[in-house]
């Protein structure tokens, strides 16, 4: 316990705490809970359960004090909760939340060359530490999935219940399968794929850290996964338990759920962080084959935009244009996540496409919600997404999703679901419009014909599939439905706190 300071210590911090808020303590005391979030700010699906869970905890409990612990710089409390409601249109009451920022958030960072997982791993507990050290809460929440951090901070806490989000397992069997198999793929580089000796070593070391992941999971008090892809791979670490339970994460779909279905402008829109796993590249690659394929969709580069950056909304094209666009958006949360959006910029230009392709960078939600107001396609390209909370959104807002065909995607999202190979393109008898709602490809091929197969679909089935899509995401994975869910795994943990505070 002395690691985080003397109780008196924690005392004094917990009371300076409460000061700076509000919480209604007419019929409770106040709880404080944790939410372990070190990127708070950035923008995506995962930022997305944080702030839902802090409004439903909000909405149902106002003794209790949201403190989420980031490592956002830059931001003060009133800029962050800002930014959540112009990104997300979720309004944060700021009388029951407090932020703790940190400053060792880099050790947590995919800096590492070698030993990625177990650095980082390291680096989360050094930082959880931090963050215990300026606060230690009634309720540890983890809303990203740092699980090696939970006996940590099990026994250093005194036992404090661990609520746990997972989105995706740090260690899962298909990252051993593609070491066993010397697969190369951006967790398991080509020099290991060929080396026989090192791939030995590396599956060894994931054995390991599975175990350990395992073990650790059994700290927590219970454990929400966002998809059957992750509880699938979750169960088979920590062992099958009825405190593990799927969670499908929100979506804001009765906003999305508002917009016109038809008429629709031919383009493509892609929502994802600018991470190496989302396969961005991937969608700039299929979107030149298809022009090259159907040189009737290309525009003549004449008429392009002369400068790159100069598409932000949709009233930056054209109306009359015409022509299939890729609007590819996504939150840059580092000069990193920066370099790989302008990559895509210089690929577009390397591949001839650059004035059909639209690279847009942390835009605003009211600017997504403009995009996906008038697109009709919503595009996805990483390769075993654990979920994929901008499908979720492409269906609400009724685009037509073509998205890979793997992992959630496949299991929870776009179900059922078409596959176009370039044999069965344009042949629109093959598939039950009545009943899909989308589509699923892999390679660079499958997507390019895909594309052309939705595009020159006949309006009426165009409409049929987008009607299908957003019944589907309207009652699957709203806003309410993920609130309801997590306070039904939360609640009993927070009813086992007053139990114990209870005299006996």
């Amino acid at each position: 316990m002395y690691v985080l300071g003397t109780d008196v210590y924690q005392q004094k911090r917990r009371e300076l705490l409460l000061q700076k808020v509000k919480p209604d303590t007419d019929n409770h005391e106040p709880v404080i809970v944790g939410f372990f979030h070190p990127y708070a700010s950035a923008g995506g699906g995962g930022e997305r359960v944080l702030w839902t869970a802090i409004e439903g905890i909000q909405q149902k409990h106002p003794h209790i004090v949201s403190v989420v612990y980031t490592g956002d710089d830059g931001l003060d409390k009133q800029g962050i909760i800002e930014k959540v409601e112009n990104g997300f249109g979720i309004k944060i009451n700021p009388d029951t939340i407090e932020f703790i920022f940190l400053k060792k958030r880099s050790w947590t960072n995919h800096k590492y060359p070698y030993l990625t997982i177990l650095l980082q791993s390291i680096g989360s507990i050094i930082l959880v530490t931090e963050a215990l050290i300026k606060c230690l809460p009634d309720i540890f929440v983890d809303t990203l999935g740092y699980g090696f951090t939970y006996p940590y901070i099990y026994y250093l806490s005194h036992m404090t219940p661990i609520v746990s989000y997972t989105h995706y397992p740090l260690i899962s069997s298909d990252m051993i399968k593609n070491v066993q198999a010397r697969e190369g793929t951006f967790n398991n580089s080509t020099d290991i794929a060929q080396s026989s000796t090192l791939s030995k070593s590396k599956l060894y070391y994931y054995k390991v850290l599975k175990f350990l992941y395992g073990w650790s999971g059994w700290h927590a008090s219970t454990v929400m996964t966002n998809s059957s892809w992750t509880q699938g791979h979750i169960e088979s670490m920590f062992g099958k338990s009825p405190m593990i339970k799927i969670v499908y994460p929100p979506c804001d779909t009765n906003a999305l759920g508002k917009f016109e279905l038809q008429p629709r402008n031919p383009w493509l829109v892609s929502l994802a962080q600018f991470r190496p796993e989302k396969g961005h590249a991937l969608q700039v690659q299929s979107f030149a084959k298809f022009l090259e394929q159907n040189r009737e969709y290309k525009k003549p580069k004449a008429t392009g935009p002369a400068l790159k950056n100069t598409v932000n909304t949709p009233e930056d094209i054209d109306s009359k244009d015409g022509y299939p666009h890729l609007i590819i958006i996504g939150g840059a949360r580092n000069i990193e996540d920066e370099a790989r959006a302008e990559s895509l910029r210089q690929l577009s230009i390397r591949l001839g496409v650059e004035n059909q392709i639209h690279v847009i960078t942390n835009a605003t939600f009211s600017q997504i919600k403009s995009w996906l107001s008038v697109s009709l396609i919503g595009l996805h390209t990483m390769t075993d997404e654990h979920f994929g909370i901008g499908i979720v959104e492409f269906m609400s807002a009724g685009l037509i999703p073509i998205a890979h065909d793997s992992a959630g995607p496949k299991m929870d999202i776009v179900v059922p679901a078409h596959l176009v190979k370039p044999s069965t393109e344009g042949k629109y008898s093959d598939f039950d419009e009545a009943n899909i709602v989308g589509f699923l490809a892999n390679s660079s091929e499958d997507y390019a014909s895909t594309f052309s197969h939705v595009l020159k679909m006949p309006k009426e089935q165009q409409k049929s599939v987008q009607q299908n899509a957003r019944k589907k995401a309207l009652t699957s994975f709203s806003t309410e439905s993920f609130i309801n869910a997590f306070m039904k795994r939360f609640d009993p943990v927070l009813v086992w706190l007053d139990n114990q505070r209870s005299p006996e």
